[in-house]
């Protein structure tokens, strides 16, 4: 199919839908999106149905025509349907048949895409739509646009022609797509592709350009001045552009960044309440009339079926259109804790709950669901009973009223006694009711209480849920539940898969419906697909003698994205091997959601992909997927071509156009702090000259990478790349292992810096984010740690507890705020100091030590974290010998009858003459020399063994609270130097039992 074919299909089809076909804008725009046709138009509550081309122009995206399917300028076709139709998925779906793409045989993906534009106030929820792995469309629930509320709901869909196009004609890259007849796409526009690429990386003129955006600001500022919103939002897209070109040209850093947004959201969110309050002005014109805008009935709610008199099966089924993985995770997990409760109030008796999932639908199934609910009895409390009767044991008005006031007899009250009081009391008996008649209720409920981390509306009741409710099956055996949520009521109609069409299936009772499901080819549980997928996909690396390298992340997320998976094996061109490891897999895992395969440690130019369905086009599939890794790698190599054109070194000043935090300056800022601070960090952990100087030198080159291409489009590549390039430009191979060692660990279970110099660059670089941070006010609260904070001081106390050279917290964090750009308070340093220490009591805690004893020892000691984990080990080993209680109970005597001392008592052995009070004195010298000798929680726990005899005979001989007043000083010093001796060890008083 010709190009532009393809663009007059897409035309006539939405046409036919009810759209109205507009035309491009005279503007330059980087997506469809910012056309006023879909940015003005989704405002306020008018209908709208739109479609048309939007050539859209984003200059950073240029290659130069070197990328198979990535310019700087390309084609979109953007749709509006605005309010939701309630089926926009199968309208898409349609239009790609229109365009003679079969869904049936192709493997199509609605994949999460949280879209959101920063410059226009404007995000929503939606997808990625993949054809056979490529990205050809994105698809959104606009929920605000210029800052203001979508309402009605208005649903995007913006198709990328180009890569329609070359899937439609079998060609690899842009300029080889026939337009028309025998002209290319390449024939058309690859000059000008390149001579724009020329423009915006080399020739625009940076000064001139901040020059014009300044000016159509001021230009955007009059016109909405002049109450002319249109003319207005032409120079808001002239900032745009203006400001995308800049981008291109590296002109723009991270803090003006920022300011060059909030200049465009301002303008935006102005033009966007000037144009909504000039419609309103104007009575919104195109209420009522056009675009089928005829108001809806209210839906109604089918009654309840007859009860059963016997237990039955309960089915819920919430179809949704496709689910993000981690959103059907979530819900999953929140029905199992929902469930049980819900029918626990509802007074249902049941059996076995089962819950689960695919990306379409949330399934709970519960066995034996009693069919009518328990009774319920209820006392109502009334007034004393002496007031409620008189003498003769009638019944006062006080009790009339009581009873009348409840619903009963007042024959009925009885006497019970509260407290040593008699009061009377109602009964209340509620019958159960049936249970067809209570769980609807309980549905709605149960999902009403369903959370995601981001949820959509969609539809006039308001509702917000991850995506889409479009269909609700719930039965109580051959019954249905009688319920309706989001407007939708339930009923025993559920859907088939994508693939398959959806088709609409009668699940006749809850109890066929495992068996009617797995007749539609869909797998339910999670775990079976998984296990579908691991067993798949090994069988097809085996088949090239290599591994399915697996991990556990990357298949629970692939397999909450399919209903019936089927893996396939692909294969990439053996040049890519060239590139860094850490690059192929990082492209595969992160952008396309494949598993690699490798062999003896090595990959292989071979894939595995989990695409979605049975019975599709097998060989197209392979072949979209193989297509869209081609070109991901033609970007990489790209990058990776345009790095190494200058030493990772050369690339450290340009770290002053990034943005650390604006009190703490740039990230090279941050690098100048770090080449002050690693010096004294790697003093304190007793490095080698040697390791010293590659820390300083790694601490240089350690944020180098944040400014290379690769880093720029893969940021979780960080460090890994630092050190690759480090090692092509010569560098130490201690340095470049410390540049990626400085990331580690990157949560629990992660793996430590193993080097000298990782290990003071790793600390570094949390210790002066975790000061200066806490010093500009960003200490983090509740949910909200924008800059990792706790990850960060988890990480530093997870290093000092395993390495061998005890390292004083307070000492390190001292270093670390002595190069702030600001004071740093004693107060800071003090929250910084027990913000650490939180994090070492929930690392030690996580290992399996008591929650007392870790509180014992951080009370007493909590400034070096290697000598605090060492310290709980003994005392959880201590506190776990027979004899522990005794001595503890010794010590605790000394501890409570000196504890409110005001001050410290001098020793008088003189006075000490009783042969008890002679034997605990001549105990507590010993074991003080021995604490004093070694320091630590064994020698302390063996002294207070040693001591517990003789406390015992000192306190059952000798009255330490004497009237002399001399002789009640000198007693209460021993005891009082003795309760003193865990003093700097542990706490002893923190433990049970004490």
């Amino acid at each position: 199919m010709e190009f532009q074919e393809a663009i007059l299909r897409l035309q006539r089809y939405w046409a036919e839908q009810g759209c109205l076909v507009w035309q491009p804008y005279n503007v330059k725009v980087g997506a469809g999106t910012m056309n006023p046709a879909t940015f003005l138009r989704v405002l306020g509550p008018e209908p709208w149905k739109v479609a048309y081309v939007e050539p859209s122009v984003r200059p950073a995206d240029g290659r130069f025509g070197e990328n198979p399917n990535r310019w700087g300028q390309y084609y979109q076709f953007q749709v509006i349907l605005k309010p939701d139709p309630g089926n926009p998925v199968e309208l898409y779906l349609g239009s790609l048949r229109a365009l003679g793409i079969d869904p049936a045989k192709h493997d199509v993906r609605l994949v999460e895409d949280n879209w959101k534009s920063p410059a226009l106030g404007a995000w929503g929820l939606g997808w990625e739509v993949w054809l056979d792995g490529q990205e050809i469309s994105q698809y959104t629930y606009f929920q605000q646009a210029g800052g203001l509320d979508v309402d009605p709901v208005a649903v995007e869909i913006t198709y990328g022609l180009e890569r329609i196009v070359m899937v439609l004609q079998g060609v690899p890259v842009f300029q080889r797509m026939t337009w028309v007849d025998n002209v290319s796409y390449g024939d058309v526009l690859f000059r000008g592709e390149v001579e724009q690429c020329r423009y915006n990386f080399e020739a625009a003129n940076v000064a001139r350009l901040r020059q014009l955006y300044d000016l159509y600001e001021a230009e955007a500022r009059d016109a909405l001045a002049a109450g002319l919103a249109l003319p207005a939002y032409d120079y808001v897209l002239l900032c745009s552009h203006t400001f995308n070109v800049l981008d291109a040209r590296g002109a723009v850093g991270v803090t003006e960044r920022a300011r060059f947004f909030a200049r465009m959201r301002d303008l935006a969110r102005d033009v966007a309440a000037l144009y909504l309050r000039q419609r309103q002005e104007e009575g919104y014109p195109l209420m009522g009339r056009g675009f089928g805008s005829e108001p809806q009935g209210e839906v109604a709610v089918a009654e309840a079926g007859p009860a059963s008199s016997e237990a039955r099966a309960f089915l819920l089924e919430v179809g949704v259109e496709e689910m993000p993985a981690d959103d059907l995770a979530s819900a999953l997990d929140q029905m199992r804790a929902l469930l049980p409760e819900a029918l626990a109030e509802a007074r249902l008796d049941r059996g076995e709950i089962v819950v689960a999932g695919t990306p379409r639908r949330i399934v709970a199934f519960v066995h034996d669901v009693a069919p009518v609910q328990a009774d319920q009895e209820r006392v109502l409390k009334g007034p004393p009973a002496k007031a409620a009767f008189d003498g003769e044991g009638k019944p006062t008005k006080a009790a009339i009223g009581f009873a009348r006031g409840n619903g009963v007899p007042v024959e009925s009250l009885e006497v019970r006694s509260y407290e040593g009081r008699d009061y009377v009391v109602a009964l209340q008996r509620e019958a159960g009711q049936p249970a067809v008649a209570v769980l609807g209720q309980v549905v709605s409920n149960l999902l009403g209480r369903l959370h995601f981390a981001m949820s959509m509306r969609w539809n006039s009741t308001g509702v917000s849920f991850s995506r889409p409710i479009r269909w609700l099956v719930a039965l109580l055996g051959e019954t249905v539940v009688p319920c309706q949520y989001a407007g939708v009521t339930s009923g025993r109609t559920s859907r088939g898969s994508r693939p398959a069409g959806s088709p609409e299936f009668l699940v006749q009772s809850a109890e066929q419906y495992m068996e009617v499901l797995e007749a539609q080819g869909i797998v339910l549980q999670p775990e079976q697909r998984q296990a579908l997928i691991l067993e798949q996909g090994r069988r097809l690396a085996s088949s090239i003698n290599g591994d399915m390298l697996a991990d556990a992340d990357l298949l629970t997320e692939v397999s909450n994205m399919v209903e019936t998976p089927t893996v396939l094996l692909g294969n990439f061109a053996e040049e890519y091997l060239q590139l860094p490891e850490a690059v192929l897999t990082t492209v595969m895992r992160e952008h396309q959601r494949y598993f690699p395969v490798g062999r003896e440690g090595k990959l292989l130019p071979a894939f595995l992909v989990v695409a979605n369905g049975t019975d599709l086009d097998w060989d197209a599939v392979r072949h979209g997927n193989e297509s869209v890794l081609r070109a991901r790698y033609a970007d990489a190599a790209y990058f990776y071509r345009s790095d190494l054109s200058q030493p990772l070194a050369d690339l450290v000043p340009r770290l002053a156009t990034l943005t650390f935090q604006a009190d703490l300056g740039s990230v090279l800022d941050k690098v100048h702090r770090l080449e002050r601070l690693v010096p004294v960090i790697a003093q304190e952990l007793r490095l080698s000259a040697e390791e010293s100087v590659a820390a300083q030198r790694a601490a240089f080159l350690s944020k180098a990478d944040l400014a290379t291409k690769m880093v720029v489009e893969h940021t979780s590549l960080q460090g890994i790349m630092g050190a690759h390039y480090a090692r092509h430009a010569g560098e130490m191979e201690s340095v470049a292992r410390a540049i990626a060692e400085q990331y580690l660990p990157a949560g629990m279970g992660d793996a430590l810096p193993a080097s000298g110099a990782g290990v003071a660059l790793a600390l570094a670089d949390r210790l002066d984010s975790l000061v200066g941070l806490f010093a500009v006010g960003m200490v983090p609260t509740g949910s909200a740690d924008p800059y990792a904070l706790r990850r960060a001081a988890l990480g530093v106390v997870q290093i000092l507890v395993a390495i061998d050279q005890p390292v004083s917290l307070r000492k390190v964090i001292d270093a670390a705020a002595s190069v702030q750009p600001l004071v740093v308070s004693s107060d800071v340093r003090a929250d910084v100091l027990s913000f650490m220490q939180q994090r070492l009591r929930g690392l030690l805690l996580d290992q399996g030590y008591r929650y007392d004893v870790v509180d014992a020892i951080l009370a007493a000691q909590g400034d070096t974290p290697r000598r605090v984990a060492r310290a709980v080990a003994e005392l959880q080993a201590a506190v776990q010998e027979r004899d522990w209680g005794q001595v503890l109970v010794a010590y605790a005597r000394t501890f409570r009858i000196t504890k409110d001392l005001k001050q410290d008592l001098a020793l008088r052995p003189q006075l000490l003459t009783e042969e008890a009070s002679q034997s605990l004195y001549r105990g507590y010298l010993q074991a003080a020399e021995r604490i004093e000798d070694q320091p630590d929680v064994t020698n302390l726990v063996a002294a207070l063994r040693d001591l517990a005899g003789p406390i015992g005979r000192f306190f059952n001989d000798v009255l330490v609270m004497a009237e002399d007043p001399d002789l009640r000083s000198a007693r209460l010093a021993l005891v009082q130097k003795v309760a003193a001796l865990p003093r700097g060890i542990a706490d002893l008083s923190r433990l049970e039992g004490f």
